[in-house]
């Protein structure tokens, strides 16, 4: 294997190839899986730029398309038509013809283009990705669906965010939902990044409460959650009660590990019947798989002030970096014991 990704990367050409998803980058499909990988990915962003051109041109008339014969109206007063057997007042068909030939092939490009930039973005994330592939194929009806939706969008991040759910399919097919592709279909650049926002302070699929100082200094207020909850992405938000429990995964003692993104937070006592309480705001089911496409890293004082709270309930608590391994293990490194003299 000459680099982490490489297995993944495989899985997701396979796939493409075999679905005929991606036709631009379809013919490097065997050469890209060798070492010619970065020369390859060069050619393919010349050959996108090129297209790119190309549509502009088309739309700008310079390109055109020639339509079928002259089509003639039946039935006409003979008074009204024209030596090409045309009614006046005249719609010169080839030109429309023409004009809606251009506009479909246009339009197709673009879609075309669209697609292949966000599977260019689904190898990014990809490449460095360690994580063994599922068995298990990404099904037809999903990527079929993927590609429709990837190819309306022109903006770079909304492209982005569809090369990362791409990438979360392939690594663990299943990840996303057809519902939650028709919620991001809908999902405008700025929610897009408010939801970006929201995914620093997610914590083990939930967002805990009494941290306004750290939400509010992403511009993240209550009436953004409250928004957040009407579009299906949090839940409990007007709900000032509500407190989530965990339980160990020990009989022994109490052990278990809470994962934020890049970091995981590993909490110990000698009793394997407590429970960890957390006043908190729930993900959705949508809400949980769109917050995984986002790349940021956990906001560092909010986790420490977490931490803490779980060190007043009379837990050891230690804060290491994370890495995920499968979709359901992962490993820890470099972990630090928090304690309640360390400055926030």
């Amino acid at each position: 294997m000459d680099y982490p990704g490489e297995k993944l990367l495989i899985k997701l050409w396979e796939t493409l190839a075999e679905k005929g998803v991606g036709s631009l980058l379809i013919p490097w499909q065997e050469k890209r899986v060798a070492k010619a990988r970065i020369e390859i990915r060069k050619s393919e962003m010349l050959q996108i730029a090129q297209v790119e051109k190309e549509v502009e041109a088309i739309k700008a008339g310079k390109y055109s398309l020639k339509g079928s014969d002259s089509n003639k109206l039946l039935n006409a007063p003979p008074e009204r038509v024209d030596e090409l057997g045309r009614v006046e007042p005249t719609l010169n068909l080839d030109d429309l013809a023409t004009s809606v030939m251009n506009n479909d092939l246009s339009e197709g490009i673009r879609r075309e283009t669209n697609i292949a930039k966000a599977i260019l973005n689904a190898e990014d994330v990809l490449q460095n990705d360690a994580q063994e592939p599922s068995e298990d194929p990404v099904e037809d009806d999903w990527l079929f669906a993927w590609r429709d939706y990837a190819g309306r969008v022109s903006s770079s991040e909304l492209q982005d965010l569809w090369g990362r759910i791409l990438a979360g399919e392939v690594k663990q097919p299943g990840s996303y939902s057809m519902r939650t592709l028709e919620f991001l279909k809908g999902l405008s650049r700025s929610e897009a990044l408010l939801i970006s926002k929201l995914a620093r302070f997610v914590i083990a699929s939930r967002i805990f409460r009494e941290k306004d100082k750290f939400l509010e200094s992403e511009g993240i207020n209550f009436s953004k959650l409250m928004f957040l909850q009407d579009i299906g992405v949090l839940s409990g938000v007007e709900a000032t009660g509500l407190t989530s429990s965990i339980g160990s995964l020990s009989e022994d003692m109490f052990f278990q590990a809470i994962t934020a993104n890049n970091k995981v937070m590993l909490l110990e006592n000698d009793d394997p019947k407590k429970q960890v309480k957390m006043p908190v705001y729930l993900l959705t089911q949508i809400g949980t798989e769109v917050l995984k496409l986002a790349s940021f890293d956990i906001h560092p004082e909010y986790l420490e002030s977490v931490a803490k709270d779980f060190v007043r309930q009379g837990f050891t608590v230690k804060l290491a970096d994370w890495v995920q391994q499968t979709a359901n293990s992962g490993q820890f490194f470099n972990a630090v014991e928090i304690t309640l003299e360390q400055n926030s």
